[in-house]
């Protein structure tokens, strides 16, 4: 049996979070707690492309590797998440809403927390430059299996030549917004040009896993270390199964009917 490989999903790494997304903000001395666990451990962690260049090669992967992934771009991943990351030699893919960038969270409106400060083009550059993976994240954060499939695709395609705009390099990696995908979402996604997508599933990947859907686990405020050290060896989480599971079928079609009502 193949080693499971966690893939750790973050948002933001903030003391002071709007109300509406307090519980997708991690502390900054907790962020610090978890990063030092991963040292503490032994952990050998990985970029997206670094992880994906080796699964695709048949390479082993390194027995303790773990993957640091944020999603969305929000300015706080430069101020408070990478300083600290960067000091512990913990490499990271940051996956960007790229058709907000310099803007503010617009998606978050509904839960309150849609004037969340986005990382500038600039900003972006400098953290490509410092060792920063980026990936795209779509233009808009819709969700990519309910919009139809004309807009899907520009989602996809849109953000990527937008993100290489910027940085003057290819972008090779995917976030599906809110990790919801399908069949046909993967293809496009495949068809872009992109090596790799991350869904998010709250499991442990794989050697195994389907690279257009790797599986994340969703880091929330109230995770301490304790417990990432128990999601990372396997006691507080799963392995991803490799076949979709019916309930996620059903709440994709109930996903699809409000979205075809709210038309």
């Amino acid at each position: 049996m193949s080693q499971d490989i966690p893939i750790l999903l973050y948002h933001s790494v903030s003391d002071d979070p709007p109300a509406g997304f307090t519980p997708w903000a991690v502390g900054r001395a907790l962020f610090a707690e978890h990063l030092d666990m991963l040292r503490g451990l032994g952990r050998v962690c990985l970029s997206i492309g670094e992880l994906t260049e080796l699964t695709r090669a048949g390479a082993p992967v390194p027995e303790a590797a773990v993957v640091v992934t944020f999603d969305d771009g929000f300015s706080d991943f430069a101020s408070n998440a990478w300083p600290l990351l960067k000091a512990g030699g913990v490499p990271a893919t940051l996956y960007v809403t790229a058709g907000l960038v310099g803007g503010t969270s617009e998606w978050l409106e509904p839960a309150g927390a849609g004037r969340l400060p986005m990382l500038g083009a600039d900003d972006l550059g400098a953290l490509a430059d410092d060792g920063v993976e980026i990936g795209a994240h779509s233009m808009t954060h819709p969700q990519l299996d309910t919009v139809g499939r004309e807009r899907a695709w520009r989602e996809i395609r849109d953000s990527k030549d937008a993100l290489e705009a910027i940085l003057g390099k290819p972008v090779e990696t995917f976030a599906y917004p809110h990790g919801y995908h399908d069949r046909a979402t993967k293809k496009m996604v495949a068809d872009a040009g992109y090596s790799s997508a991350a869904a998010v599933r709250n499991a442990l990947s794989h050697a195994g896993d389907d690279r257009f859907a790797l599986a994340r686990y969703t880091v929330m405020a109230d995770c301490s270390a304790e417990h990432l050290a128990g999601v990372l060896d396997g006691r507080n989480a799963t392995r991803a199964r490799t076949k979709e599971q019916v309930r996620t079928c059903v709440w994709r079609q109930v996903r699809r009917l409000r979205a075809r009502s709210a038309r």
